[in-house]
């Protein structure tokens, strides 16, 4: 470790630790390999350690023990002690029952503070061979592979995580709460018009050693302090029933197909047993709700497929709130451009109210004129059709993505926007849904599209529907169809020509019902997005 004077000091890293830290020489070995190219300090904080704690940590002279009394314990309270002693900039929080998987951990962790707007940031955590496999599955779901630069959603963990210690100033954190002070801290922190970020690449270790009781007791203390931070919905039985067997399932499952079924068979149930029915019980104190991002982030797997299948396709009006509807779909009429080559729309009256006493009109177009859906018959032999296509596709949450460049949307452009886990509808808001672009009666060769590797990156990430606001998902210039051979060969469905000018990013919930011709490769739609009412901001 750097020698370093008080003033240089960039970064506090500040270890709770409590009894039976059975990896606290881990750790503190790791602290001190980390290579950074600024200056830290370690910090202790203890709350009367009658294990080998203190002992080990006074063996490296670098460390200070901060000494808290076991009586005023809180989680708030040793976090806001131990910053109080900090130096540095910025602070990171790491549990004593974790440590660094790499090196640059730290630096890893610290670089997202380059964006001025992140309070706070946390990274990845995972198990080891003694961790619970139900719990390496909530670590799964909790802290995926893919990183995110600017999150809205109160969600984080600072078991490892690191914050600005100048807005900690003036938001310290909560002492009164038995858990989840983290969230509350980047609640209050996103309210002040900060966000988070999350990085996967500082990846530690977390270890939970717990018997059945400590596991009970942990999810209870933490629904407990979830009563106190959202005080407006319940957590009745039947979520209580309904989560235990989703995940119990899912486990199962997924235990099935890494060959750890047979080992885990009994500590799988029992896990899930005991966290939602403490969670249960804590909610049955006082009638209070989780939001429901919140939630799912916390309680439901991490099949993208099953977050959405069991969430409400449309969330209810709270009373006294109209939840906007936004129409996405361009009018047909014999001045909207279409592909060159193709015939324009055309409507014309067989009979009027003159002559026949009553209006007919007849019509005539593409089926892949103006707002309309693509499914993989269009390009891929044997794909599927109109008819193969269910509506539970169609139909749910989505999210819109604003891309204001001037090229094309790349793989380059994908891999540092966010996208919310668990997404599997994506719509691209561009350039396309400008003023001059809507009012255009001329085919324009230069619309914003997808390329090739743009499109191979989201079949990677598992999206299953995406929209665009041009008139094809792929280049003009793109001869071999690539593009939409890469999405529809994977049953990806496309809506293109949307017109996303009065909407701004974020997540709705879409509807998408094309015409009934069941035969069709294709068919012109009328697609809506709603207003979430219920759902955090991204950006």
């Amino acid at each position: 470790m750097q020698e370093k004077k008080i003033d240089d000091i960039k970064v506090s890293i500040i270890v709770r630790a409590f009894n039976e830290e059975k990896h606290i020489g881990k750790l503190f070995y790791e602290l001190f390999q980390q290579e950074t190219s600024f200056k830290y300090e370690v910090l202790l904080v203890d709350s009367g350690s009658t294990d080998a704690t203190l002992e080990i940590a006074g063996k490296y002279n670098e460390v200070n023990i901060v000494q808290i009394s076991p009586d005023d314990f809180s989680f708030g309270y040793s976090l806001n002690k131990g910053i109080e002693k900090a130096h540095g900039k910025y602070c990171v929080l790491i549990s004593a029952h974790c440590y660094p998987v790499d090196e640059d951990w730290l630096q890893k962790l610290i670089e997202p503070f380059n964006d001025k707007k992140v309070a706070l940031v946390y990274g990845k955590q995972r198990g080891n061979h003694n961790t619970r496999f139900s719990e390496c599955q909530i670590f799964s779901k909790w802290f995926p592979d893919k990183s995110v630069k600017r999150q809205n959603l109160a969600f984080c963990n600072n078991a490892n995580a690191a914050i600005r210690r100048d807005i900690w100033k003036f938001n310290k954190f909560n002492e009164k709460l038995t858990g989840m002070e983290d969230i509350n801290w980047a609640r209050e922190s996103i309210s002040k018009g900060y966000c988070l970020s999350y990085s996967s690449e500082a990846e530690i270790v977390h270890v939970h050693n717990e018997t059945c009781g400590q596991v009970y007791r942990r999810y209870e203390r933490e629904a407990l302090a979830f009563n106190e931070i959202y005080p407006n919905e319940t957590f009745i039985f039947f979520d209580f029933i309904k989560l235990f067997l989703l995940n119990t399932v899912k486990d199962y499952s997924q235990g099935f197909f890494e060959g750890k079924l047979f080992l885990n068979i009994l500590d799988i149930p029992i896990f899930r047993f005991l966290q939602f029915y403490g969670t249960y019980k804590a909610h049955s104190y006082k009638k209070k709700e989780i939001p429901s991002e919140l939630k799912h982030r916390l309680y439901y797997p991490r099949n993208p497929e099953v977050f959405t299948s069991e969430r409400k396709r449309l969330i209810p009006k709270r009373e006294g709130e109209q939840r906007e509807i936004f129409d996405i779909s361009r009018p047909l009429s014999s001045h909207l451009p279409v592909w060159p080559g193709d015939s324009r729309f055309k409507l014309e009256y067989i009979k009027n109210n003159t002559e026949h006493g009553v209006n007919v009109s007849q019509v005539s177009f593409n089926v892949h004129t103006g707002t309309h859906i693509d499914t993989p018959s269009h390009f891929i032999p044997n794909g599927k059709r109109l008819m193969d296509v269910p509506l539970s596709c169609l139909i749910g949450e989505a999210y819109v993505l604003e891309y204001f460049g001037k090229k094309s949307i790349s793989k380059e452009f994908l891999q540092d926007a966010f996208i919310p886990p668990g997404c599997i509808r994506l719509l691209f808001k561009t350039l396309n849904s400008d003023e001059a672009s809507n009012n255009s009666k001329s085919f324009n060769e230069d619309y914003i599209a997808l390329t090739p590797d743009g499109a191979k990156w989201l079949v990677d990430y598992g999206i299953n529907l995406i929209g665009v606001d041009g008139p094809s998902v792929q280049q003009y210039n793109d001869k071999d169809n690539a593009t939409h051979k890469i999405l529809l060969k994977n049953d990806i469905i496309i809506i293109e020509g949307t017109n996303l000018s009065s909407v701004s990013q974020g997540i709705y919930d879409l509807v998408a019902l094309p015409l009934n011709i069941p035969e069709a490769e294709g068919g012109p739609a009328r697609v809506v997005l709603f207003e979430k009412l219920s759902w955090g901001n991204y950006e």
